[in-house]
């Protein structure tokens, strides 16, 4: 989805992905007039799967405005900026 990666003072990397932990992708439906619906997706590893539960809310519901989030875990190197 997108670089974390940053250089630190060095020119070298600072913070970077962590290649142990997988990305996760979820999904909230904030269709409503009154309120937000706020079926969710949970955290899903595969940005396909996630693609998947918005088009099969929509079908299911005519829901189509939905918050997406992806989260990664990150690695930050000691001293980076100091």
């Amino acid at each position: 989805m997108f670089d974390v990666s940053t250089a630190g003072t060095s020119g070298q990397p600072a913070i970077t992905a962590d290649q142990a932990a997988e990305a996760e992708y979820e999904a909230v439906c904030v269709s409503g007039d009154e309120e937000d619906c706020g079926e969710a997706s949970g955290p899903l590893t595969d940005a396909d799967a996630l693609t998947r539960w918005m088009a099969e809310h929509t079908r299911d519901t005519g829901h189509q405005r939905f918050r997406r989030a992806y989260c990664e875990y990150a690695h930050v190197e000691p001293g980076a900026w100091l």
